[in-house]
């Protein structure tokens, strides 16, 4: 059992003006740990990879328990072909240079040693249409409550969304420095019942038009942070992925749950399509499709 100590803050009534400090201690109880699978297929010419781990204890500072000689492939259901994945680092499994297909479906089984036992583990996913294609990126000093944020630039693409209700997920890049090197920094769209209409399009000028946040931006760039700041000549580069709806709630959960506070985030365990018959895993198995921008900035907004 762990104790985690940490201090909070009690403000008492204006009328005793001062403060103290009192430690809180939680008993945080430690389970077994659990085998944490996670990556993906999409339909980019690559090696496409698999990462798998055991999980530790909240609180650990210890560096993440990789899991070598697993036995992992990925199926294409939909023709009967196996890929077979090779460990190129301790816990990373790739595939060859392959794309995925759409229409395909696809199912991860992996097989991992641990205690004499042989473990058996599978997920599955399936590729839908491709993305829509960007047509535009603009840079906008980002707006709150009518009041600009001159420091913050916020990266606003225009493109034609599907008339499907679509999960999307972005990445961003600015020159070579990728922003969205975590699960966490990836932008997130779901237009709901929005589907269909072109997004920063004049439709959703006029939905907008109250809240003073047209064209809507996808990233936000603090100016004031050498990696984020942008230049005239530089290049922006956005890929979509259209992305099942469970990896999306899935990189939801995580990010609602990623924090310093422990009585903050998710009261619910992050959800998995890992299937295990001996043992209970984390992580997610999903199959996506994507497509890529780039455009060299033109112009940047006026500081006055």
């Amino acid at each position: 059992m762990r104790k985690l100590f940490f201090h909070i803050l009690l403000s008492l009534t204006a009328l005793t003006n001062f403060a103290c400090q009192e430690d809180i201690i939680l008993d945080t109880e430690e389970g077994e740990a659990k085998i944490g699978i996670y990556g993906g297929i999409t339909t980019d010419l690559k090696r496409h990879t698999i990462t798998i781990s055991r999980t530790s204890s909240f609180y650990s500072q210890e560096e993440i328990d990789m899991i070598s000689d697993a036995e992992v492939r990925i199926i294409d259901q939909t023709v009967d072909d196996t890929l077979f994945l090779k460990e190129t680092e301790r816990g990373v499994y790739a595939t060859e240079e392959v794309a995925g297909s759409i229409g395909h479906t696809y199912r991860l089984e992996a097989d991992i040693k641990e205690n004499g036992q042989i473990l058996h583990f599978a997920a599955k996913s399936a590729i839908d249409s491709f993305p829509p294609n960007i047509d535009s990126i603009q840079v906008h000093t980002f707006t709150m409550l009518d009041i600009e944020m001159e420091e913050t630039y916020k990266i606003c693409p225009f493109f034609q969304s599907s008339q499907r209700n679509i999960y999307y997920l972005f990445d961003l890049k600015i020159n070579n420095y990728c922003y969205t090197d975590t699960l966490t920094k990836k932008a997130k769209l779901h237009l709901g019942s929005l589907s269909g209409l072109y997004y920063n399009g004049k439709e959703m000028a006029l939905i907008y038009k109250d809240l003073n946040i047209y064209p809507n931006g996808l990233f936000n760039l603090d100016q004031t942070m050498e990696e984020e700041t942008l230049h005239v000549g530089d290049t922006i580069s956005i890929d979509i992925h259209n992305v099942p709806s469970g990896y999306y709630k899935y990189i939801g959960d995580i990010t609602g749950s990623i924090g310093s506070n422990p009585l903050m985030g998710s009261p619910t365990n992050v959800r998995t399509n890992i299937v295990g018959k001996e043992k209970e895993a984390v992580g997610y198995f999903y199959a996506a499709s994507s497509v890529h921008f780039r455009q060299i900035i033109q112009s940047l907004p006026l500081k006055e």
